[in-house]
């Protein structure tokens, strides 16, 4: 009986030993596992058998058993550590749940070739495994392998090969699950691969097309080509979702792995630079720059098993980089610079993600998909946020810059046209006062000369402050009845003089079904009129100008009217007449020379219709003539039945027995407005300065007051302004050399109730003080 009971327990552990025999030394025990719910990785016990490729057969003893995934080049057999190069072979048994079903593994990259046996049956193969280096064939591809009808218990044998990596064998492993969860899990894997690359490719050419058709911003620019060479990082590598879309030999696909890695990392360290240039260290920084190019000219020269040894302390490095990224970012945010706040997270992000991956390669953690997506969505999203804030700050600044040059410009237009229309002014006046007091003919002859020259020099200063408004784009269109064939009756009347000049006819052809009334810009109107018409008499030696208005479609609310000038004139070449409404152009270099003119006339008068969205065209034969054409649409206007009253005639109404106060301070012009002003009838007191004006204005009663802009001491819009305060009635007219549209605002803001340009016409000053001082 004593020895049954110490027989039992022997019998027992002899069952058990050879239990563990049949099942080898080696088993993974996953029959308890639910994969209806859960993925697996094949990690455990594997024998391992150095420089032996097994498919069947085991040795009796294996060399050592490792604990998989494993790099062999970490082992110890005999007291020697294990050289990279060399090939071995691993095996298990698996224990899976009862019952025969499907499975499908993910085997990921090995180090550097595999070949995979299930049963004794090869199931896979990546690269050609070999015991030597001439006969093996390195390859990186992950592989998604379905697997049918395993059985309960299944011996898997894995051979590995490697004469290129300083590493050998596998860091990843190898997973297993049923059917549907691998397939979901490798359409996430793929799926995140290719969002991100979408994501970092696109955010790259649209920063590249900010900085190539915007502002030429380096920052934008480094950070665009970051994008770019880091989106190979994302489907080049990991997955290798691109080695499914293009067979990539393994020597170009391993150097564009740790290129891209360097390249990137030299490329973000080029925007952190542009990006924050006072903030960085620039010996530390150059520093850098020499080590990751030095790390791409040993990737790019030098064999894999070189430059492969160069990934961990290059992870080192970076982990350093980042963390003076840190502290540039936070000296950026101390500084309140653009977008520092922003750097600021953002760098705390990149600290993570790429602390985050290191540690992954290293196996200090485990990744997740979903943790790696969103980093990386966040380390974009961050560095792009600062872009986006920093384009948009600087177009800000340059549109601030824009507006101040615009002003600057204006300025420059106000002060340059009142020095010139001052002394203009006195020459003008001077030229009419004097033809006015009969003088001989030969002096007569000269006046003529000297006032046509000054009315020449008066008209190219207004073409370019026209030309400036509409460039800058203040003007606005007034909408008013006006009668268009009034409008042709009064130019008629005006070129008609102009033209029997020139020994030229001038004909008008208005069509009668033209309404009464049409609402438009009448100021406008005239204006591209009268240029063209200038033109057209200008250009033209003999023959004839024809100016035809002509309905060509009509409604009840709108008519459309067809504008055509024509005339028999010198014409235009075919290759000039685009290029003739350009600023300062004309059809030819002589043109100038033999007609005059700026070039500015067509300018202005496209600018005009196209600011209310009318094209124009012109049609010429060099030596026959020029026709210019544009069709318009106007609403129709109310019939009125309003009189008009008759203009009275400057000249046959009589203004004796005024008072009038000039305020000016240039003495030619006092004497020159002085002596029409007497001629008139008109008695004239003279303040030198807006003070004095002010002054003479509470002591005496004026029936006007004409007031000079700029002048020492007190200027004309803060005389008006003082002088409004006490005295609401009298009439103030402005003499202004500027006629900016912002001028104009300020004069009536300042309260004058109207002004004459510089150099004026004795006529239109003396219309202006009927206008306001005639009672009728």
């Amino acid at each position: 009986m004593k020895r049954l009971v110490f027989f039992v327990p022997f019998l027992f552990l002899s069952l058990i030993s050879l239990a563990q025999e049949s099942l080898g030394e080696a088993f993974i025990d996953l029959s308890k596992h639910d994969f209806e719910n859960r993925i697996t990785a094949l990690e455990g016990n594997w024998e391992f058998y150095w420089e032996d490729l097994i498919e069947h057969e085991r040795r009796q003893h294996p060399d050592t058993l490792i604990s998989f995934p494993f790099l062999w080049n970490n082992i110890k057999l005999n007291g020697h550590a294990l050289p990279s190069y060399g090939y071995a072979s691993l095996k298990t048994s698996v224990i899976l749940p009862a019952g025969s079903r499907d499975y499908t593994l993910l085997i990921e990259d090995m180090y550097c070739a595999y070949e995979l046996f299930v049963n004794g049956e090869s199931i896979n193969k990546n690269g050609m495994v070999a015991k030597t280096k001439e006969a093996y064939t390195p390859q990186w591809k992950p592989e998604f392998i379905t697997l049918h009808n395993l059985k309960d218990t299944n011996t898997f044998i894995l051979q590995i090969a490697n004469f290129h990596h300083h590493k050998a064998g596998s860091s990843e492993g190898i997973f297993i699950g049923n059917a549907a969860n691998m397939k979901s899990w490798q359409t996430q894997i793929l799926s995140f691969d290719l969002i991100l690359t979408g994501c970092l490719i696109m955010g790259g050419l649209f920063f590249l097309g900010l900085y190539f058709f915007g502002h030429h911003d380096k920052a934008i620019f480094y950070f665009a080509m970051f994008c770019i060479v880091y989106s190979y990082r994302i489907i080049g590598f990991g997955y290798y979702a691109l080695h499914h879309l293009i067979n990539i030999p393994w020597n170009l696909a391993i150097r564009l792995e740790y290129i891209t890695l360097f390249l990137s990392t030299f490329l973000f360290g080029k925007f952190i630079e542009n990006l924050y240039p006072g903030q960085i260290y620039p010996v530390l920084w150059k520093f850098m720059y020499v080590v990751i190019w030095t790390f791409i000219s040993i990737t790019a020269l030098l064999p894999p098993i070189v430059f492969t040894h160069l990934i961990t302390p290059f992870f080192i490095f970076l982990l350093v980089y980042i963390a003076i990224t840190l502290v540039i970012y936070y000296r950026a945010y101390q500084h309140s610079l653009i977008g520092s706040e922003y750097s600021l997270v953002s760098a705390f992000i990149v600290f993570a993600v790429f602390g985050y991956n290191i540690f992954t390669y290293f196996g200090f953690t485990e990744q997740n998909l979903l943790a790696t997506f969103f980093g990386y969505i966040l380390f974009f999203f961050s560095q792009s946020l600062i872009l986006s804030f920093r384009f948009a700050h600087l177009l800000k600044q340059e549109k601030i810059r824009a507006e101040i040059a615009s002003q600057a410009k204006s300025d420059f237009l106000s002060t340059i046209s009142h020095e010139i229309r001052t002394p203009l002014n006195a020459v003008v006046g001077m030229s009419h006062f004097l033809l006015d007091e009969n003088p001989r003919p030969d002096q007569k002859e000269n006046l003529t000369s000297l006032k046509y020259s000054a009315e020449h020099l008066t008209a190219l200063i207004t073409d370019i402050l026209d030309y400036n408004k509409l460039e800058s784009g203040n003007i606005q269109f007034e909408e008013m009845n006006v009668n268009l064939s009034q409008i042709g009756q009064n130019l008629l009347q005006f070129y008609s003089a102009k033209a029997n000049e020139k020994g030229l006819n001038f004909i008008f052809e208005g069509d009668k079904k033209i309404k009464p009334w049409l609402i438009m810009d009448a100021t406008r109107m005239n204006q591209v009129l009268n240029n063209l018409l200038d033109n057209a008499i200008k250009f033209t030696k003999h023959g004839e100008v024809k100016m035809v208005f002509t309905v060509i479609s009509e409604n009840a609310l709108t008519q459309q009217i067809r504008f055509e000038i024509s005339d028999t004139g010198v014409g235009i070449p075919d290759d000039k007449l685009t290029s003739i409404f350009e600023r300062f152009t004309q059809a030819s270099s002589s043109t100038t020379r033999e007609f005059g003119g700026s070039g500015l006339g067509l300018s202005i008068v496209k600018k005009l219709l196209e600011l209310q969205h009318v094209s124009i065209q012109a049609k010429s034969k060099p030596g026959k003539g020029t026709t210019f054409t544009f069709d318009q649409v106007f609403k129709i206007g109310e019939e009125t039945t309003k009189k008009v009253k008759a203009d009275t005639s400057a000249t046959q109404t009589e203004i004796r027995g005024g008072k009038i106060l000039l305020v000016e301070d240039n003495n030619l012009n006092v004497v020159v407005a002085s002596k029409f002003l007497r001629k008139w009838g008109l008695e004239c007191s003279h303040a030198e300065n807006g003070e004095e004006a002010v002054k003479m204005a509470r002591l005496n009663k004026y029936s006007l007051i004409l007031m000079d802009l700029q002048m020492p001491v007190m200027d004309g819009y803060r005389a008006t302004e003082k002088i409004r305060a006490f005295d609401r009635k009298t009439p103030i007219i402005a003499l202004t050399a500027s006629a900016l549209m912002e001028d104009q605002e300020r004069i009536k803001q300042a309260g004058m109730d109207d002004f004459i340009t510089k150099p004026f016409h004795p006529t239109n000053l003396r219309e202006k003080i009927i206008k306001y001082t005639h009672q009728p």
